[in-house]
């Protein structure tokens, strides 16, 4: 009997022995038992709150049903928690006061299946770092297969794994984990795509990359014992290997997308043209990943960059530099008539030095920020270098996204002194292409 059959099997009364909910456990059994009978949220919300024993709370309720109903209170583009509050209110009776605080302490956490955003990241939503697309869980092993138990052993969980891609056929996977979810999850299915490197970029700019045996769309998550199966608390997973086959050497991006029983909207291709819905996206999707992270080619690159707004907008490009040696030079441009910028090159004076240039972006464009990247002699960078390139949106007070930004940087103190907001728009990461020279 699978996970779906058990839960649609036993009756609201086998909750416990008592007829009661006593825990938090038995509130998330309950309330997947109703999801599978096919119960809206807030049937399910009204029958809980009458077992439930006094010890359990509203924010108990807004914790399960965040994770246990998230199509319900998915966007679009994000986990909203104003629909949870609002069902919360009706079924329950709260003041919106109440409801608010409620939901959205709930959906401050990603509940299901995550993947992780860096090495640290535990899945606080909306993510507010700004390595976001170096996800450690997207995995390239050039033409050489990985086990599941390579990927998913304990030693090597928070390693990443990457080779940047040979020209041909790819494995590529996506490692994943149930994350406070206090329930299995029986069936989650990964989509892959890829992009020409770059940041904010649209759906349309994505071509999906299908499983490497079938050539499907859809791919399963695969257990360390090489097998699928329900995905407990706690229990990682990898994606079957999916074929990444480009034509040619380049820098690419690849999105990784995962949905389930419980969480079945999350397709990239459905996220409407803009630049706060892109950002949105990507900062409050924890079962979404990119990696934009490979080798030099050449001491110049190309990165492409958007303005998805049809109003020339204010963006930012940063690019920081770990382990760069001094003297090296660094440079940010534009050539095309339309967006032109140029920084300058740059000499490094610092290894861990910051260069940032500022471009007002005409509405609807899409254009390719050029990256010079050299050492003292003019060549590509050591390997143990690298330049984190990001590009920021500069909202300043007026702009009509400012409001909406204020809170999603859960920074209202700004306001107060107008102060300038910036917004992640994405990150690409270049290491130096040149082998390490010994100095003995």
């Amino acid at each position: 009997m699978d996970v779906k059959e058990k839960a649609k099997a036993k009756t609201s009364s086998e909750v416990s022995s008592s007829g009661q909910i006593r825990n938090i456990q038995e509130m998330w059994d309950a309330a997947v038992e109703f999801f599978y009978n096919g119960k809206s949220d807030m049937y399910a919300m009204k029958a809980i709150y009458s077992k439930m024993i006094p010890s359990l709370s509203y924010q108990d309720i807004a914790i399960v049903f965040s994770g246990v109903y998230a199509d319900t209170y998915w966007n679009i583009l994000f986990m909203d928690a104003s629909i949870l509050s609002v069902n919360m209110q009706t079924a329950l009776l709260l003041s919106k006061d109440v409801a608010d605080k409620c939901a959205c302490a709930a959906i401050a956490q990603w509940r299901g299946v995550y993947c992780r955003k860096d090495a640290s990241d535990k899945g606080s939503i909306p993510y507010s770092g700004t390595t976001y697309w170096n996800s450690i869980d997207v995995v390239c092993n050039g033409n050489i297969p990985l086990e599941p138990s390579e990927l998913l052993d304990d030693s090597n969980w928070i390693k990443s794994y990457w080779k940047d891609p040979v020209v041909g056929k790819n494995y590529v996977y996506t490692r994943c984990q149930n994350v406070q979810f206090l329930n299995e999850i029986a069936n989650p299915k990964v989509q892959m795509f890829y992009s020409y490197a770059g940041f904010n970029q649209p759906p349309s700019a994505s071509t999906q990359i299908k499983t490497y045996n079938g050539g499907n769309d859809e791919g399963v998550v695969y257990l360390s014992s090489g097998k699928t199966g329900p995905m407990p608390l706690g229990k990682k997973g990898v994606s079957e290997a999916f074929s990444f086959e480009p034509s040619s050497s380049g820098h690419v991006c690849i999105l990784s997308t995962i949905s389930t029983e419980f969480f079945t909207k999350n397709n990239p291709k459905n996220i409407p043209v803009g630049n706060w819905n892109s950002m949105k996206y990507a900062t409050w999707n924890g079962s979404s990943a990119w990696h934009n992270y490979s080798a030099q080619l050449s001491v110049v690159s190309n990165l492409a960059f958007y303005n998805q707004d049809g109003s020339p907008e204010v963006f930012s490009f940063v690019a920081n530099c770990r382990n760069v040696p001094v003297g090296s030079k660094i440079g940010l441009k534009s050539s095309d008539p339309k967006c032109s910028f140029d920084s300058g090159l740059i000499e490094i004076t610092s290894s861990s030095q910051q260069i940032e240039h500022q471009v007002i972006v005409p509405p609807n464009y899409r254009g390719d920020l050029i990256v010079t990247m050299s050492d003292m002699q003019g060549n590509m960078l050591p390997a143990n270098a690298a330049v984190e390139i990001n590009m920021k949106w500069i909202l300043n007070k007026g702009h009509r996204m400012y409001v909406q930004a204020l809170s999603h940087l859960d920074a209202v103190e700004k306001a107060i002194n107008s102060e300038e907001l910036s917004l992640h728009m994405g990150s690409y990461t270049l290491t130096g292409g040149n082998p390490i020279i010994s100095q003995n």
